[in-house]
């Protein structure tokens, strides 16, 4: 009786794994309360397997592999065939080296001038810079730089601040986009920096499951409103096809919401990373929710995560190259 059970709960576990597999394989959405589904480490479910290998018989030499192979066909794990190395084959004129980092109020300015030296970026976008860390026009000899309140950037190329955007109407605070163009190498090239909604807005304290599904609910409206915003907001300055947005997005890029709405642009590290990629310090979870995104006028040649300078994220870096415009 009781070895007949433990085999029904493996079999249900099993399933559990495929279609949560199948959810992120093919981008479905499920009920709200799984909105962080994607947030879910594949060690999760490589431990929901293990009950199928110990209790069930003969059923466990297809079951098993097929449920594995759906977790790997999920994962966010990258493999990508470009090094860093292997950009020394473009011409290094045409790279633009990108990154983006939440610093969380907690690195010097100084610091992230430093860093954007050393690692020869061409453009860095900081989210939640403190008020003491905020760059000033002018500061730094031949370096660009612009706040919109803690949403900052510095650039080798001159930059002009076209617009932004409050969630004060929205119900919460501060600016969760600020846009900026630049021309590079005689382009114009529209520059998003963004830092969307965060579950810790509507409350960690949820005194019944009610209560926290009506919370993510919320929270899922939230990121739908800010992400349509943003999108119209690209389509009323882009005069070409030429668009960054870097920044804190907090989902990750197997969320159906992030296909519905970035889905077709390039993701730097889905594309040019390799491993987790994860930008999101924590023990337990550390998913990736910090993103590059570059339009179809760039080619992404190579992405990865940056060094640990004191925030709760880390950054990330990408390398692309502007092959081109096209004016609408």
């Amino acid at each position: 009786m009781i070895l007949a059970l433990c085999r029904v709960v493996s079999i249900l576990l099993l399933c559990i794994v495929f279609v949560v597999s199948g959810a992120f394989i093919l981008n479905i959405e499920l009920f709200d309360i799984f909105y962080f589904l994607d947030f879910l480490p594949d060690y999760v479910l490589l431990l929901l397997c293990v009950p199928a290998l110990i209790f069930l018989g003969k059923s466990k030499r297809y079951l098993v592999p097929l449920a594995l192979l759906a977790i790997f066909f999920a994962s966010p794990f990258n493999f990508s065939f470009f090094s860093k190395k292997a950009t020394a084959a473009i011409d290094y004129e045409s790279q633009l080296s990108i990154a983006s980092y939440n610093v969380a109020q907690r690195v010097e300015k100084a610091e992230l001038y430093n860093w954007f030296i050393e690692q020869d970026l061409d453009i860095l976008f900081i989210q939640e810079a403190s008020r003491l860390g905020q760059f000033n026009v002018g500061e730094y000899a031949g370096v660009y730089t612009n706040c919109v309140q803690r949403l900052c950037i510095l650039s080798r190329f001159e930059l002009e601040e076209l617009d932004s955007l409050d969630r004060k109407p929205l119900g919460g605070w501060g600016r969760f986009v600020s846009l900026h163009s630049a021309k590079i190498r005689g382009d114009s090239v529209l520059l998003a920096n963004v830092h969307f909604a965060s579950i810790s807005n509507f409350g960690y304290r949820f005194n019944t499951l009610k209560g926290f599904e009506s919370k993510l609910s919320l929270f899922k409206d939230a990121k739908a409103v800010e992400f349509g915003l943003v999108r119209a907001l690209l389509d009323k300055w882009t005069d070409n096809d030429a668009v960054i947005i870097a920044g804190d997005f907090n989902i990750t890029d197997r969320n159906y919401q992030y296909e519905q709405y970035w889905g077709d642009l390039y993701n730097l590290f889905a594309v040019g990373g390799s491993g987790y990629g994860s930008t999101r310090k924590n023990r337990l979870v550390s998913p990736r929710i910090d993103h590059l995104l570059v339009s179809k006028a760039f080619t992404p040649i190579h992405s990865e995560v940056g060094e640990d300078m004191g925030s709760d994220h880390l950054p990330i870096q990408g390398i692309v190259v502007l092959k081109g415009v096209e004016s609408e």
